[in-house]
C-alpha cells in the first residue's frame, strides 16, 4: 500500500486535504472527495480514501500572513467608517436643512455606500481566488 496526501483550494476558499491509499504508485481507480465545507466534488486517484479534512496546517497559504488582504481590510474598514460617519450626519441633519443641501448630502453617502461595497467586494474576490 502507498499513501497519498492530496491538497487543493476548493471553490468556497477553503484548502481540503484528503488522505488515501493506493495499491501501487499509480492508483487504478478514481474515487470522488467532497469538500469538508461545501460539499464540491473533487476526483483523487486513489484506490481508498482514509480521510477529508480541512487543511490548516503552518505551511497552507491559508496560514500565510497576505499583505495585500491586510491592505484590502483597511481600505474596506475605512470606507466603511466613512459610510457611516455620513449615514450619521444626515440622519442628524434631517428636517434641519434646506432640501438641496439635504440631497447632496444623500449623494455623499450613496457614494461612500458604494465605495464601500466595491472595497468589500474587491476583499471577498482576493479572499476567494488567493485563498487567505
Amino acid at each position: 500500500m502507498v499513501e497519498i496526501v492530496a491538497s487543493w483550494r476548493c471553490k468556497c476558499g477553503i484548502r481540503v486535504k484528503v488522505i488515501a491509499e493506493a495499491d501501487s504508485i499509480a492508483a487504478s481507480e478514481t474515487k470522488i472527495a467532497s469538500c469538508p465545507s461545501c460539499g464540491h466534488r473533487h476526483p483523487v486517484y486513489a484506490d481508498k480514501i482514509i480521510s477529508v479534512t480541512e487543511d490548516i496546517s503552518e505551511g497552507s497559504p491559508a496560514a500565510v500572513p497576505c499583505a495585500e488582504k491586510d491592505r484590502l481590510t483597511v481600505a474596506q474598514n475605512n470606507a466603511f467608517n466613512i459610510y457611516t460617519h455620513e449615514a450619521s450626519e444626515l440622519s442628524d441633519a434631517i428636517g434641519r436643512m434646506a432640501h438641496a443641501d439635504f440631497e447632496f448630502l444623500a449623494k455623499r453617502v450613496g457614494a461612500a455606500r458604494q465605495f464601500w461595497l466595491e472595497t468589500r467586494r474587491r476583499l471577498n474576490l482576493h479572499t476567494a481566488q488567493h485563498g487567505c
